[in-house]
């Protein structure tokens, strides 16, 4: 697992961690096992009840079956925010490279060139037919080699990034990190009639505010820690257009107290 690095328009660096390889294994097997069950349910309970004609049951099979299979991490990621089903139980996520949310661009690219989504739609009948049939577990290990440049790409790239990944500029993060950035930016508001000074402070993330959160708990009132806390305030208050005669710190204070009782009254 390793710590990608990203800049903010606010000068504040924010810190993700890659997703691990079991995390990202686990997320690829749940999602094969909810095609499989998907393609089983198709085919057990629409195909073969109803014994339609054989055109039509192609058309549904195409329509239904292998269509939804072949697109489904595509579909997934490009509505559910770079999430499929099981990306999102195992904890995982695909962001932009530079921290933001990746665009349908991003998403086609990184699924075109994942090879294996090319025969994900029929991993379902190759594995019911290695089961029926021992002998076809050799096809079956013969298809898991569409996986390899991903596999061989994920383990010499420094960001741990498969080939599509690093044609698209996206990165699959831990995002269970999100819960201890959470943690961090807590700020108990105690005055029932508090008023925020800086409603616009919404626009920021969660990572902006403990950037920020991160930057007050440093003790170092050097020259340059002084400078730099100046130089994010004055590139907050420029990208907010907030208006303030408060000292640097006082006033990325103030940011976090009205973020915190913004958040928990909304």
């Amino acid at each position: 697992m390793s710590i990608v690095t990203i800049a903010t328009p606010f000068n504040i660096d924010l810190e993700f961690k890659t997703a691990a390889f079991n995390k990202r294994f686990l997320a690829w097997l749940i999602d094969l096992v909810i095609i499989c069950a998907y393609n089983y349910i198709v085919e057990y309970f629409i195909l073969r009840p109803f014994h339609l004609d054989s055109d039509v049951a192609t058309v549904i099979f195409i329509l239904f079956t292998a269509l939804p299979s072949f697109l489904y991490n595509l579909i997934f990621e490009t509505f559910f925010n770079g999430q499929s089903i099981g990306k999102k139980l195992a904890g995982v996520k695909v962001i932009s490279r530079t921290g933001n949310e990746a665009t349908f661009s991003q998403y086609l690219i990184r699924w075109l060139l994942g090879f294996g989504n090319y025969i994900m739609y029929a991993m379902p009948y190759i594995i019911e037919a290695a089961i029926r049939n021992p002998g076809y577990i050799f096809f079956f290990i013969f298809v898991l080699l569409f996986y390899i440049p991903d596999l061989l790409s994920f383990g010499i790239s420094s960001k741990s990034q498969r080939l599509g990944d690093l044609a698209a500029g996206t990165v699959v993060i831990d995002n269970n990190y999100d819960a201890s950035i959470n943690e961090t930016i807590y700020l108990e508001i105690e005055d029932e009639h508090y008023m925020p000074l800086y409603p616009q402070v919404m626009r920021l993330t969660d990572r902006d505010i403990n950037g920020i959160r991160n930057l007050l708990d440093v003790k170092n009132e050097s020259k340059d820690n002084y400078t730099y806390t100046a130089q994010v305030a004055a590139r907050i208050k420029e990208v907010l257009s907030i208006e303030s005669d408060l000292e640097s710190s006082d006033f990325l204070l103030q940011l976090l107290r009205d973020y915190n009782y913004l958040t928990r009254k909304y």
